[in-house]
């Protein structure tokens, strides 16, 4: 079973988030109390404050795993459903059952605490108000991680740090990737189903975002702008293994979309890199933005690759880092003019080697 960098993030937040709760709902609720009054109100010296403790503790690690697994296995199945009634449903079912796991798990295994729930007003209270407050947990949970993922975990939590409130310099990497023939596409089978292609296309293309360790910046139509941050570690590779990837998926479907949509997507792409300057901008949605010529010229280079017949084209800035790979094949057109700039510019077509070629380069 294959977890991921941004699935092991998601549970590090479920739990984290589960587990300060619910230690903060024993404080509040507990906090005030001294062990002989925990006596006297539940009749047991099992219930103490270092136990309510632990208990919080515990069931804030059980029901945080139970949740981390519905978000990332069964939860993606159940929004796939168009009916939201049928949605919230499923979603209010899945909930009651993990609480249900837990408190017995909790109450019938650990620390003796089957004593918590038995035929007493005080500990049937004491139970309703934890089922209410998990609720509440749990909505505000799963907002946070809706929030996460409209806007992307790197975006979101470089704005709650406010790191690009002033404007800044990065290097970054940008990747455009563009539908090819994507307006004869969508007049040929209608915008919905186009659309909805789109969408298949997109969802291809996570898993590949996440393992190359790429952002997507954004979304503009059939085009996705997809990022990585410049640093010592870097591999620009895996910008090329990002790209030559979703095609071999997008090949490897060919049948499910040519049965599904009568046409078989491929996606054309440039990249460029170099220093741009990023900043939040607007007041009543606020994003990050990146600006700088780097951006503008991927753009022009990606609208020149059905000029050259290329699928990918690159930027002499980012050649000039990657060309020692062996893997690649690489041919220069030189001094070409870019709409909008007034130098000349060399770009580079580039291809995989064949498995052959490849055979022959390890001799």
């Amino acid at each position: 079973m294959y977890i991921n960098k941004y699935k092991l993030t998601e549970i590090a937040i479920i739990v984290c988030s589960w587990i300060l709760a619910l230690l903060l709902f024993a404080y509040l609720k507990f906090g005030d109390f001294n062990d002989t009054f925990l006596f006297e109100l539940y009749g047991t010296e099992m219930v103490s404050k270092k136990a309510i403790y632990i208990f919080a503790l515990k069931y804030g690690l059980i029901v945080g795993l139970l949740f981390s697994l519905l978000h990332i296995y069964v939860y993606p199945k159940i929004i796939k459903n168009p009916s939201f009634a049928k949605n919230i449903i499923a979603r209010t079912i899945c909930f009651l059952i993990c609480f249900k796991i837990a408190v017995n798990i909790l109450t019938s295994s650990y620390f003796g605490f089957e004593s918590l729930i038995i035929d007493n007003e005080n500990q049937r209270k004491s139970l309703q108000t934890l089922f209410i407050y998990s609720v509440l947990i749990n909505f505000l949970i799963d907002f946070f991680l809706l929030m996460i993922k409209n806007l992307g975990p790197e975006y979101f939590f470089n704005l709650i740090r406010g790191k690009y409130y002033r404007p800044r310099e990065e290097n970054r990497i940008f990747m455009f990737l563009d539908l090819a023939s994507s307006t004869t596409i969508a007049e040929r089978i209608g915008h919905i189903a186009y659309s909805s292609l789109l969408q298949d296309c997109f969802r291809e293309l996570t898993p590949l975002l996440l393992k190359n360790n790429a952002s997507i910046y954004q979304y503009v139509g059939d085009e996705a702008v997809i990022t990585w941050k410049i640093n010592k570690n870097t591999n620009r590779g895996q910008c090329m293994d990002l790209f030559f990837s979703f095609q071999e998926r997008l090949q490897q479907k060919k049948d499910y979309f040519l049965q599904k949509y009568n046409t078989a997507p491929f996606f054309r792409s440039s990249i460029n890199e170099g220093r741009i300057v990023m900043s939040t901008v607007g007041e009543i949605k606020t994003e990050i933005v990146y600006h700088g010529d780097v951006l503008n010229t991927a753009a022009r280079i990606q609208s020149l690759c059905k000029t050259y017949n290329s699928e990918l084209l690159i930027s002499e800035n980012f050649y000039q880092n990657i060309k020692e790979e062996k893997i690649y094949k690489f041919k220069c057109f030189n001094n070409i003019s870019l709409i909008g700039k007034n130098e000349k510019i060399n770009i580079y077509n580039v291809n995989e080697l064949g498995n052959n070629e490849k055979h022959e380069m390890e001799k």
